[in-house]
């Protein structure tokens, strides 16, 4: 599952995360942006539709927490929370289906 949840963060953050110490590069990445790049950052959450009174209220719950580390901790919560409803709703393709697909 951790290839899936760093394809999909990788999908969602545009930036390459590598097959080792990816959770770190991206810490990294977060950290970058929070100082360099706020509006880049909040892009990305909105789109990968991280809660943001949640985050809000997480960043508010731990004032002395690293910031990028609660930040990437809820986008990896948010990646693995598409994945099971993916799996969830994920139909299976009938075998004796010929028909074309599209």
């Amino acid at each position: 599952m951790n290839d899936t949840i760093r394809n999909e963060l990788i999908s969602a953050v545009g930036f390459d995360l590598p097959e080792t110490n990816w959770k770190i590069r991206l810490i990294d990445e977060i950290r970058y942006l929070l100082e360099h790049d706020f509006h880049k950052l909040i892009s990305i959450l909105y789109r990968m539709d991280v809660s943001e009174g949640k985050l809000r209220g997480l960043l508010q719950e731990l004032p002395d927490a690293d910031a990028a580390e609660l930040i990437a901790g809820m986008m990896l919560e948010r990646v693995a929370q598409r994945q099971q409803t993916k799996t969830a709703f994920k139909q299976p393709r009938p075998e004796d289906d010929h028909e074309e697909k599209w």
